[in-house]
């Protein structure tokens, strides 16, 4: 189990935000169908309630994207200091994190941590897609279902609003592009390490090469604002850090001494 790092705070804080959020998305899709059935709140009463549920996601998402913004400078600092050796962030000791206290040249050890993050952040995104979408699939078979039942009228419109704008579908799309594009920097580290056993790039032409796969990754993160299931990898864990020691020591470039 890796330990406590100083994003912690600030990523737990997002990540309760983004599960309000999740909460009242799947909230009015309901409300809206119970209303379509039974007209139990006045109408003007049910779109003032509506109007404040979406006052209160914009709400949420905008600190739920602070909090997380917070979080993912806090990590990128703590991948500096493990890479290159240096304490941006004095009390904290950023080597148990990764698995690659073995490899000493910096850029070499950067490429390392990259090359695992991708390892785990594809592996982790792939079993988290599936919640968003199955829940994505509810709403809209209700939307439906009330199309269905009583014509395109203001309760099925609501429900297509929240499908469409709402953090449901929205984050199951992000989750599944950020797996697709940490394969895809996995896919190139697995390249640059094979070139570099063939001995066909020179430093600088390296180093370019490492920084390139860094802000792509890094980039990707920022972008989607998710963070990985907490549940999903103390699941997989010791099986992706087992796959991870196998890739490493096939790897030259990590098992030889460098300094």
């Amino acid at each position: 189990m890796r330990p406590k790092t100083p994003q912690n705070n600030s990523f737990v804080i997002s990540k309760r935000l983004a599960s309000l959020q999740c909460f009242f998305n799947s909230l009015t899709p309901i409300i809206a169908i119970y209303q379509a059935i039974k007209e139990c709140i006045p109408h003007t009463i049910f779109l003032y309630l509506t109007s404040l549920l979406l006052i209160l996601d914009f709400v949420l998402s905008y600190a739920r994207d602070y909090y997380f913004d917070e979080g993912h400078q806090l990590t990128t600092l703590g991948l500096f200091d493990n890479s290159f050796n240096e304490k941006r962030l004095p009390n904290y000791d950023s080597e148990p994190y990764y698995n690659n206290s073995s490899v000493n040249t910096m850029e070499i050890k950067l490429l390392a941590n990259i090359h695992e993050n991708t390892l785990f952040t594809s592996q982790i995104t792939k079993k988290m897609t599936t919640k968003y979408f199955v829940l994505s699939g509810i709403v809209f078979l209700s939307f439906l279902s009330n199309v269905f039942l009583n014509g395109m009228d203001d309760y099925s419109s609501i429900i297509l609003g929240f499908l469409l704008s709402g953090s449901i579908l929205n984050r199951g799309l992000k989750i599944n592009n950020l797996r697709k594009k940490s394969e895809e920097v996995y896919k190139s580290a697995n390249e640059l390490c094979n070139d570099y056993e063939k001995q066909i790039l020179i430093k600088e032409s390296f180093i370019s090469k490492v920084l390139l796969l860094l802000l792509k990754y890094e980039n990707t993160i920022f972008e989607s604002k998710i963070i990985l299931s907490k549940r999903i990898f103390l699941k997989l864990n010791n099986d992706i850090s087992e796959e991870w020691n196998i890739i490493k020591n096939k790897y030259s470039i990590y098992t030889n001494t460098h300094s």
